[in-house]
Parts: structure tokens; sequence; C-alpha cells
């Protein structure tokens, strides 16, 4: 792997490109970190770590980059014992995430910060940290790695002292992967229940849990785990005043660490091993760990080290006190601007009454006066009353006459629209419902496809995959059968030559000796929904080109124009020289599911899509020729659309009135009005 990355690297260096060099650097580094060579990783990730900050803003692909890179660096840091680098590093991680606002890695953060802290043996600030993590896990309700988490907050309530949490803890994440615990898990767990237990003097069960866990490390040849049970061994021997064999178990511990770089871990043998001679009162030994113990504490915990860390923590909670000042401030100036809008909302209510107060004294003015016209006008209103009496009586019989017949309009036309929704409605879950097999379908062919060596068994997995990626094709056209009836038309001036540019670009891959030729006249000007102009063309030019004639004595073309048909149209028509269309198919190609040739590897879809969009343009389409030579197709679309939307809408809000008004005289017959149409039209029928 890390040959490969390399190699990969070398490449991306040689070519200069920042965003490769950035990505597989980061490749070369986790190589690296899984050898365990933590040097290495920590410069090739500055490397790269300086390279990204540089070209971030030329790249914004990068921006992730910076984040994944200071987690690695930090987690290589606190491998190496340079944990003010580690802690800064995370620090900035979890910055960067805070920015994002996605909590899951900002969890992933704090577990990390946690896991520095407790490498300082700052077990509160590192529990702190690691219920952070914990908190954002229960909130997001994931359970990836939650166990490792809980894991880590029981190790801090044993170095709390606080064994029976942390047994509350383990046997949390134990319940949470359940049978399913992976081993690495089953380690961690074991180790905590081991050290719980001694801290109880349970020594019994100390011993059986820090065993178990040993025979894990030893078996993943996790070398810091075995340490630490080893560790944890020679404590329990202490607690026995077994010194001999408590000296055993750090001997052998002494002689994993040595080298391994797990300088924490060496504290803890020194410090066990000089209080184990100490006891023994073998004072030559123990001055000599306690000289190794003294000169490492002091070189991991220099105070270099802890005024950095004291920065780093002070930087950090000084950006925190910054982000509650801030969110402080916000809320007084939206509290401000609250008060100032009550006020003007105050004056205006004040104003409004006075208006008020104004237009009622008019209004009481306007009446009196209106009063006296009234009784003026009332004489003449009674002559007009009785002369409209008998208009009346005559509009009444038209009114019913028309209202029957509007009735009557209106049914077969909801009927037809109720017919129309189903079938659209019917069409998309079906093609929805189908397309989730046959995706999964094609998975499993792709996935076979690589695992299949048999030559046979492999062409037919391509040949079905063939024909579910035609399948799928087939179902996207149903699906845009309904989005075309839904579409919500959009009128903006068309711009022919760039769709046709679009569509060029699209058909480049033509078959042999094909040529598309198109004419455009000047001046052609059309407001409409260019989406579904779009629509026909490509489907036109679609159909064109699949039917195109294979002999090798006839030069395919695709012939492509457009221009004004007349004041208020505008034609597109579009002809070839393919194989035609069987006359006795000429009324039936428009219709769904309508094949005219073997080829059609849509189900019979395209040219009714390019019907139904026409229509709903308020177009029309029409087949004017077909033969052995080739067909013809013209579309006519009107210049304008905006007035065919405004008369839809208009018929539809007449639509509805009428209807409301029939369901209204339904519910105050009590249904006898419904009745009486229902018969009617059987009457009508028969």
């Amino acid at each position: 792997a890390l040959d490969y990355a390399l190699l990969a690297y070398n490449q991306a260096e040689a070519m200069g490109d920042s965003v490769r060099i950035v990505e597989s650097g980061r490749l070369v580094a986790y190589s690296l970190d899984d050898l365990g060579r933590n040097d290495e990783v920590i410069e090739i990730l500055n490397r790269v770590l300086a390279i990204a900050r540089r070209n971030v803003a030329r790249y914004p692909a990068l921006k992730p980059q910076i984040k994944f890179i200071l987690n690695n660096a930090g987690i290589s840091y606190m491998y190496k014992g340079n944990y003010d680098s580690a802690l800064s590093y995370h620090f900035k991680s979890l910055v960067l995430r805070e920015e994002e606002g996605e909590k899951r890695p900002i969890g992933n953060s704090h577990n990390n910060i946690g896991l520095v802290y407790f490498k300082l043996r700052n077990y509160q600030r590192a529990l702190d940290h690691y219920l952070q993590a914990l908190s954002i896990k229960d909130e997001l309700n994931d359970t990836v790695d939650i166990e490792r988490i809980l894991t880590n907050i029981g190790l801090c309530y044993n170095q709390l002292k606080l064994p029976n949490e942390a047994i509350q803890s383990v046997e949390r994440a134990l319940n949470s992967c359940g049978n399913n615990c992976s081993q690495s898990v089953l380690k961690e767990a074991n180790f905590v229940f081991g050290i719980s237990y001694l801290d109880n003097k349970d020594l019994e069960n100390a011993v059986k849990y820090l065993n178990l866990s040993l025979a894990i490390a030893k078996e993943q040849n996790d070398i810091r785990y075995w340490i630490e049970n080893l560790i944890g061994l020679s404590k329990v021997e202490n607690k026995l005043n077994n010194y001999e064999a408590s000296l055993a178990y750090l001997n052998e511990a002494n002689s994993l660490a040595e080298g391994s770089g797990f300088a924490e871990l060496l504290l803890d043998i020194y410090k066990e091993s000089f209080k184990n001679y100490r006891l023994i009162n073998d004072s030559k030994n123990e001055a000599v760990f306690q000289t190794k113990y003294i000169e490492l504490k002091d070189s991991i915990y220099s105070e270099n080290l802890l005024k950095n860390l004291a920065t780093i923590q002070t930087n950090f909670e000084q950006r925190e006190n910054l982000k509650t000042i801030q969110l402080i401030n916000e809320n007084i100036k939206l509290k401000d601007e609250q008060i100032e809008k009550q006020r003007w909302q105050y004056i205006f209510i004040v104003l409004v009454t006075v208006l008020i107060a104004s237009l009622a004294g008019v209004l009481i003015w306007a009446n009196r006066r209106q009063q006296k016209n009234n009784n003026a006008l009332s004489e003449a209103n009674r002559i007009i009353e009785r002369q409209n009496e008998e208009l009346i009586k005559t509009n009444e019989e038209l009114d019913n006459r028309v209202r029957e017949k509007t009735i009557d309009l209106v049914d077969s036309n909801t009927m037809l629209q109720d017919v129309n929704e189903e079938l659209d409605n019917y069409i998309y879950r079906t093609a929805h419902d189908i397309r989730g097999p046959l995706v999964t379908l094609k998975g499993v062919c792709n996935v076979a496809q690589m695992d299949v060596k048999d030559p046979l068994a492999l062409d037919y997995l391509k040949r079905l995959d063939l024909t579910a990626e035609k399948l799928n094709s087939i179902l996207t056209r149903l699906l845009m059968v309904s989005q075309i009836n839904h579409a919500m038309l959009v009128t903006r001036p068309v711009d022919f030559n760039s769709i046709m540019q679009e569509l060029l670009r699209k058909f480049r891959q033509l078959p042999p000796r094909l040529k598309i030729e198109y004419t455009l006249a000047d001046n052609v000007v059309m407001n409409s929904d260019p989406d579904l102009v779009t629509i026909v063309l490509e489907n036109l030019v679609s159909n064109a080109i699949k039917f195109y004639n294979t002999s090798d004595r006839i030069d395919p073309f695709v012939k492509i124009e457009i221009g004004k048909y007349d004041e208020d149209h505008v034609m597109v028509s579009v002809e070839d020289n393919g194989i035609g269309i069987d006359p006795k198919d000429r009324n039936q190609v428009f219709h769904l599911f309508v094949r005219a040739s073997e080829r059609s590897e849509t189900g019979g879809i395209g040219l009714y899509l390019t019907k139904l969009s026409a229509h709903k343009l308020g177009g029309e389409i029409f087949l004017m020729h077909t033969s052995e030579r080739g067909s013809k197709f013209l579309v006519l679309f009107p210049i304008n659309l905006q007035p065919i939307l405004a008369k839809r809408d208009e018929d539809e809000r007449e639509r509805l009135k009428v209807k409301e008004m029939r369901d209204k005289a339904a519910t105050d017959s009590g249904g006898t009005d419904a009745l009486e149409r229902y018969y009617s039209s059987r009457h009508k029928s028969k």
C-alpha cells in the first residue's frame, strides 16, 4: 500500500497537481501510520498541510482535506508524546468542523481531544470531552463506534477512582454492540473491567478480565494493550504481596515498551518498578528506575510543553468566550430592534385609530345624504322591478337550461381529469416502485461482473445489465410523462440556437456517415417554455438518429428547419432518410407504448412525450409523410404562450366555480340534484 501511495504522490508532484498531491500524501501517511513510522507520518502531513493551505482559495475541494490532515497529524503527535502539538492540531480541526456545523465530525474531534487529555493524565478534561462526544452520538441516535467512546469514558472513571461508574459505562458499550462486538471492543472492555475490579479490591475478577484482555491483545499483536494488561496484572500481584511476580510482569512490559514510542506507558512501568523494588529493599534497582522515571517524566512533561498546553487551552477557551459574548450582543441587538418595532407599531395604531374616527364621521354624513337620495330612487326602483320580474322569469328558464348543460360538461371534464390524474399517479408510482428493485438488480450485476470469471456467465450478466439499463431508460421516460403533465410552465424567450448547439453536443457521437444539418431563420422570436421545447426537439432528433438507414448505398442525414410558419406560429421541421414508418402505424405512432420498429429501446414512449410536450405548449405535431426513404415531422408552436396559459387559468376557474355551485346545489337538495343528473345521463345514453 505504501509503495502505491508513494507512486501516486510522486506522479502528482511531477504533474504539479496540488489537489492530488494532498490526497495522495494523506494515503502515504495512512500507510506509514499502519507501519508505526510516526515521524514520517508527521513530516508528510505537515508538508501537504502547507500545500493545502496555500491553495485552498483556488481549490475549495482542499478545505475538507485540511481538517482530516489536522486530525491525522494530531493523532500521530499524540502517539509520539508531543501532546501540545497534538492538542493544537485537534483544536484547529474542531474549529473547522464547528464552522461546517455537522455534529458527527464535531463529536469525533471531541473524542480525539479527550484521548490527548487522557495521555496528559488530565482525566477530568478528558472525561468532559468524551461526554460531549457521547452526547452528540445520543442526540443523532448514532450507534456507530459508540462502544469505543463508552470504553474511553470507562477508562477515565477508573483513573478518577470511580470504578462503579466505569463498569456501568462499559456494560452499556457491550449492550450496544451485543453479540456483534469486535475483538478490539472486547479487549478494551475487559481491560476496563479488570482495572475497575482492581480498584474495588475484587482481585479474582480483576485477574480474570485482565487475562481475557491480554489474550486478545497478544492475538492482535496490540503492543499498547499488551503492556497495559501486564501493568494491571503487576498491580494485582503487588496487592497480593507477590512482588517478584509483579516485577516479572513489569520486566516483560518494559521489554515490549522499549523503542515502541509509548512514553506514557514507560512512565507507569518505571513508577511501578521502583515501588516494587522499594518493597523488597533493592535500593539499587529502586534508584535506577526512579531516575528513569524522573528523566522520562521531565522529557515528556517539560516546562515548554506545559506552557504550550496552557497557551493552547487559553486560546480555545478565549474563542469560546468570544462566541458567547457575540451571542449576547446579537440578543441585545434583536431586543433593541424589537422595542423599536413595537414603538412604530404603537404610532401606527394611534394613526389608524384617528383615521377610523375621521372615516366614521364622513360615513355618517354620507349616510344621511344617501337616505334622501334613496327615497327619491325608491319609486323609480319599484317601476323597474315590475319590468324586471318578467325578464327574470325568462332568464331563469334560460339559466336553468345553461346550468344543466354546464353541469353536464363540468361532470364530464371532472371525470376525465380524475381519470387522467389517476393514470398519471399510477404511471408515476409504478415507475418509481420498479426503479428501486431495478437499481438493486443493476448493482448486483455490476458486483457479479467483478467477481465472476466465467466468460459465458459474464456475457449473460452483461446482457442482463444492458436490459436493466434499457428498462431504466423506459421508466425515466414514463416518469417524464407525469412531470410534463404536472409541469408549471414558465414563459420566457426561447433561444433556438442555444438549444440546437446543446443537442449537437449531446448527439456528437453519431453512427457512421450520419450527418445532422439545421437551418434557423432570422428573427425567430417565440415566448414559451424552453425546457418543453427542448424535449420536443431532442425526442424528434433522437428518433431520427435511432432509425437511420444502415445501407452503404445511402448517405444518412437528419435535417432540422426552424422558422416562422405564420403570424401566430413558429414551425420546427425534422426530416430524415431513415427506415421510415409503416403506413399502417401512421395513426398510432403518437400513442403511448406504440413502437413502429423493433429498434425502439424506449418502449414506444418518445413520440408520445413529443406530442404531450407540444400540446402542453399549445402546439400541434404532424407526421407529414413517411416511406422507405424516410420521415418528416412538423411541429407548430404558438409564438406567445402567455395568452394560452391565461385562457387555461380562466377556464379552470370557471370550471371550479360551476363545480362549487353544483356541489352546493346537491348538498342543499339532499342529493336530489345529483340523482336527477344521474338518471338524466342514463336516459340520454339509452
